[in-house]
């Protein structure tokens, strides 16, 4: 018989709280161990309203990163968001992790 943590179902159900202070990663294709892109990534909550609002600031700020996978971690350690930049403009916002099949933070943030 098996005992399941309904402790987990509760968390995913609350909305994350805002952090407006995040660190950037590039993934690295022929590394184990991403890349720190830059110390610190900030946003407002207006960024987060709509996720056109999101993008927008990532090309803002990111405009000039080279192409590749990069993700967003808070100050507890876990990822925000993830997206693919190519040539200066965000191409995909990932929605789950391909490894455990969440939902990024980021989408609870974003208005229906």
């Amino acid at each position: 018989m098996r005992a399941y943590a309904v402790t987990e179902m509760a968390v995913a159900q609350t909305k994350p709280t805002f952090e407006s202070r995040l660190a950037v990663f590039r993934v690295r294709a022929n590394f184990v161990a991403p890349y720190r892109k830059c110390r610190f990534f900030y946003l407002e909550p207006k960024h987060t309203k709509t996720k056109s609002n999101f993008i927008r600031q990532i090309e803002h700020i990111g405009g000039n990163w080279p192409n590749g996978t990069y993700f967003v971690k808070m100050s507890s350690g876990q990822v925000f968001a993830r997206f693919d930049v190519y040539e200066g403009k965000v191409r995909v916002l990932y929605k789950e992790s391909p490894m455990t099949g969440k939902l990024y933070p980021i989408w609870a943030f974003f208005k229906k």
